[in-house]
């Protein structure tokens, strides 16, 4: 057997890192009709906190500064990330012109064709990962606030996914009014959510935390989750350890929405996954079904249908390449497919974004269902026309 890469895009092998690639360009001309939008791409944080926490909160606030050829991230004074990361993460993708400032950015998607994108965060989710739960309301409003004005710098290309008051359920409503007064997209909260305002475990299929599900419904704002929140330790192996396990999908979380009724009582909720690929899905959906069938007496609360239909009917996952998933899409839901680029990660198309779109017309044999997938569904699903 011959030593090489499982990768569908001879273009991604031996890529320099994603701070040193550039965009690739135009090889050939979509289909007509054909429109590019990532579902998912990310802008690295401004120093957006400083001088706007309250009086009694001064010098919590989390500060974003560049010192010794990278960029400190810090919260209550203390470190966010370890130095040495810090500096791998400015040399590998950070340091791209296009994190940070959106011309630059705009000129890159013009470049690889792409339309539009949903913007993501960068260094945010490790407030996620390290609780500053005290914190919480002042750090992802302000956030949400900058991060559209940002976006409205993009001249209607850019579109802000925020963060909603998920911890105190006498707050949710108005921190989604907020957001979609803000021009909001996408409403993204935690895998791991930790604990509400009087410190109990938030679980999202309890049936106390139904005025959230009903505020995003009633929203029209679908609603996320994107991997990135499990720390990669040092131990050898940490980091294709850390990636692997966390692009093997949402189970637990898609899980407790549909087996705990979340879908049956919200039935405008929509849900998408967010960069662990499509192959996951399948799979899931034939063990979900599995259990269904399997254990009728233990279905706890009894569903209006199988599992899967829950999937097809409120769910979406984005991918940037994925020819297995590709392959058995007859299985996933070709409507619940979302190209995305990840502009500029590491695992990004940057560099090969067209051969990945391609990619997909070649895969994907119906040019309307193809084009569905890299760009027109998304457009419909976050209002981004």
């Amino acid at each position: 057997m011959t030593d090489s890469f499982v990768l569908e895009i001879p273009e991604m092998i031996g890529m320099p890192v994603a701070a040193r690639r550039t965009p690739q360009a135009k090889k050939n001309d979509w289909p007509a009709g054909t429109r590019i939008i990532s579902a998912d791409s990310h802008m690295f944080e401004r120093d957006c906190w400083h001088g706007k926490f309250p009086e009694h909160l001064r010098g919590k606030e989390p500060r974003v500064e560049k010192k010794d050829g990278y960029f400190e991230f810090t919260c209550q004074g203390h470190p966010m990330t370890p130095p040495e990361i810090s500096r791998v993460l400015y040399d590998c993708l950070e340091s791209n012109p296009g994190f940070l400032d959106v011309e630059t950015r705009l000129r890159d998607l013009d470049i690889e064709g792409v339309e539009k994108e949903l913007i993501f965060p960068q260094r945010l989710f490790g407030l996620y990962i390290m609780g500053q739960d005290q914190l919480r309301e002042e750090i992802f409003s302000i956030y949400n606030e900058d991060i559209a004005e940002r976006c409205a710098e993009g001249k209607g290309r850019l579109f802000p996914v925020m963060i909603p008051n998920y911890w105190d359920l006498s707050k949710s409503k108005d921190s989604i009014r907020r957001i979609k007064a803000l021009g909001g997209r996408c409403i993204m909260i935690p895998n791991k959510p930790g604990k509400d305002v009087d410190g109990k475990p938030i679980h999202y299929n309890d049936y106390r935390y139904d005025p959230f599900w009903e505020a995003v419904a009633e929203s029209g704002i679908p609603l996320c989750f994107h991997i990135g929140e499990a720390i990669v330790q040092a131990r050898s192996g940490a980091a294709g350890t850390a990636l692997i396990a966390q692009m093997q999908g949402f189970r637990q979380q898609w899980g407790m929405l549909t087996f705990g009724g979340v879908f049956d009582r919200f039935p405008n909720l929509k849900v998408v996954f967010v960069e662990a690929g499509l192959c996951w899905v399948a799979s899931m959906l034939h063990d979900a079904d599995m259990a269904f069938n399997s254990f009728p007496t233990m279905m706890v609360p009894q569903l209006n249908h199988p599992p899967s239909w829950y999937w097809r009917n409120h769910c979406y996952a984005t991918f940037m390449t994925d020819p297995a998933g590709l392959e058995i899409l007859h299985r996933i839901g070709p409507e619940t497919a979302l190209w995305s680029s990840d502009y500029p990660h590491q695992e990004s198309t940057l560099g090969y974004t067209r051969s990945s779109i391609q990619a997909v017309f070649d895969s994907v044999k119906d040019v309307a269902v193809a084009q569905g997938i890299v760009g027109k569904t998304a457009l419909k699903l976050f209002n981004m026309e």
